[in-house]
């Protein structure tokens, strides 16, 4: 899946994307960048608001392995299991979001653990920026949940 097709993805299934401009800026199998602006995911202080932050990095972290089960050629049902948020510093201008895969598995890995256990687990960090400062970070747990 490329950029432009992720981003149209994300805004058809998850339309609070598209109100809050969330926008893929570089996808590969194995990570993510995306953005949004602070006007449409601010607080009464200005910056960001605690509840946008953390749904874009959910949807940030739900395309990425999304991608992922695309770039394998699989379908399953893609949830998140649990999500942590940590807000370390205020979120004052446009935001950025970055996720890559600590461990990866191949093509063959994930078919094979969705054979055996019906469910492939992929834990995440959605770091959140600022400025070039990361001002929070998202801890969650997708499970991809194999079709009967």
């Amino acid at each position: 899946m490329n950029v432009e097709q992720m981003n149209r993805l994300l805004k058809t299934h998850i339309p609070l994307c598209g109100f809050m401009e969330l926008a893929i800026k570089s996808l590969e199998s194995h990570s993510i960048i995306a953005t949004a602006p602070i006007q449409p995911n601010r607080n009464m202080h200005g910056t960001g608001f605690a509840g946008a932050q953390y749904s874009l990095a959910v949807a940030t972290g739900w395309a990425l392995v999304q991608n992922r089960l695309d770039v394998a050629g699989m379908e399953g049902q893609l949830v998140v299991r649990e999500a942590t948020i940590h807000y370390k510093y205020p979120v004052t201008s446009d935001i950025t979001l970055k996720a890559e895969f600590e461990v990866e598995m191949n093509d063959s890995e994930l078919r094979s653990k969705m054979a055996e256990e019906g469910r492939i687990n992929f834990p995440l960090t959605i770091a959140i920026y600022s400025e070039d400062k990361r001002c929070a970070y998202l801890n969650a747990d997708y499970v991809v949940l194999g079709r009967a």
